[in-house]
């Protein structure tokens, strides 16, 4: 063998190698099987079955076995899930999850905090993220979503314990992170359904003030000086949140910081105030959203006011339920 034809040989034998190796790590990653374990909050046989349902459904998501994800999940659930693993490609990223249930109403348990890596194409940012999932009394998945960060949330659940408004504050947090879910996963559905008909959207945009100019708000309760709000209707919302989800091949929303306020005269209307960072393929903002929601209906919420800003007034304040007059 010559010189030459002995350093191909060799080069040639590195390469299988090298693909002997990756189809072994590749084998062995596939193989690997993640487990969730439910250490507490019902009965054993409960929590048993509990985490055999989650152990099968996120070992499925990375598969896709839809068949398997099918077994574990109500109708409505399984089209939520694959409608998830679709537009994120998700997968859980660790062997073990050892996690507590929570019961949220009678009958019904949370598992929160599943780690999971997403796909984020084209679109820079932390890939990670973490689902939430609920389940009845037969240890079915009925829900499942992204959850906002677990300080905030337990922040939120506190305030509420001395405000005595836990409840309902844990029906906001769980709306919250449907809510966000939907852009996540593009749910324009979803969207069209949780705006009311005659919901009010306002964009607001900062300005440099001018020399003599007069407040375009003059007399508006929203009035601040060097913010322009720009106000559309549901549908004009709508048809430009179908154009951005069409040029995007992945969108993350993500909540910060978030206040909840209840309406002194009005029950079951409530202000929600959070910073929000959008994260897409082209493009990237942060500002700070007010929600005005409905829960009369403490099933399907209903979404009033929508309201973005880029920055803070000058203040501190963003706009909020103050900045609104209701009608009992």
């Amino acid at each position: 063998m010559g010189k030459r034809a002995k350093i191909i040989y060799q080069h040639f034998g590195r390469i299988l190698l090298y693909i002997v190796i990756l189809s072994l790590v590749i084998n062995t990653t596939m193989a690997m099987k993640t487990k969730v374990v439910i250490t507490g909050g019902a009965s054993e046989e409960y929590e048993k079955d509990v985490g055999e349902a989650l152990t099968d459904l996120v070992n499925a998501f990375g598969s896709q076995d839809f068949e398997l994800i099918k077994k574990h999940t109500t109708p409505q659930s399984f089209e939520d899930i694959k409608s998830i693993i679709e537009e994120t490609e998700c997968y859980t990223v660790n062997p073990l999850y050892e996690r507590r249930l929570i019961k949220v109403t009678l009958g019904k348990y949370e598992v929160r905090d599943i780690k999971v890596k997403v796909n984020m194409k084209k679109t820079r940012g932390n890939p990670f993220q973490y689902l939430v999932f609920t389940l009845n009394s037969q240890s079915v998945v009925e829900e499942v979503r992204f959850a906002i960060e677990r300080h905030q949330y337990q922040e939120v659940l506190d305030e509420g314990k001395k405000l005595q408004d836990f409840t309902r504050r844990q029906k906001i947090l769980h709306f919250i992170e449907i809510f966000r879910t939907a852009y996540n996963r593009k749910d324009l559905e979803y969207l069209k359904k949780v705006y009311s008909e005659d919901a009010l959207i306002i964009v607001g945009k900062v300005l440099k003030p001018k020399k003599d100019a007069p407040d375009m708000l003059e007399g508006s309760s929203l009035s601040r000086k060097r913010i322009k709000f720009i106000k559309m209707s549901k549908q004009e919302y709508i048809t430009n949140l179908e154009k951005v989800f069409k040029i995007n091949s992945f969108v993350k929303v993500h909540f910060e910081k978030i206040e909840i306020s209840r309406h002194p005269k009005i029950e079951d209307i409530y202000g929600v105030t959070l910073k929000q960072k959008w994260t897409s393929s082209n493009y990237s903002d942060t500002g700070y959203l007010f929600l005005m929601v409905d829960f009369m209906n403490p099933e399907k919420p209903i979404i009033h006011v929508r309201s973005w800003q880029p920055n803070k007034f000058p203040d501190g304040s963003v706009v909020s339920l103050g900045d609104f007059e209701l009608i009992d």
